[in-house]
């Protein structure tokens, strides 16, 4: 991923998918649809990075989902790089 963390927007409204006038994107959204994906089909992966938008995520979770996203991180499927909390923009 690269999900801009307060680049155009706020973090809660890139989150949120607020001001959509501004840029249209709800992270939200991508990451329920990664685990739902990822738990339907054991050959998909997928590596995310911004550490400030699962964060916010991942306190909305119920105890499930939690789970479900603990075992695709043991299985390999669901992998976190750079460990910060957002993605740099270097090349």
């Amino acid at each position: 991923t690269h999900d801009d963390v307060g680049w155009l927007k706020t973090v809660d409204q890139y989150y949120k998918g607020l001001r959509n006038d501004i840029q249209n994107c709800r992270v939200e959204l991508i990451l329920d649809t990664v685990v739902r994906e990822l738990s339907l089909d054991a050959n998909k992966t997928f590596v995310y990075v911004e550490m400030a938008f699962f964060t916010m995520w991942w306190r909305d979770q119920s105890d499930a989902t939690k789970q479900l996203v603990k075992q695709l991180v043991q299985n390999k499927q669901l992998a976190f790089a750079n460990g910060g909390y957002c993605m740099h923009d270097e090349a």
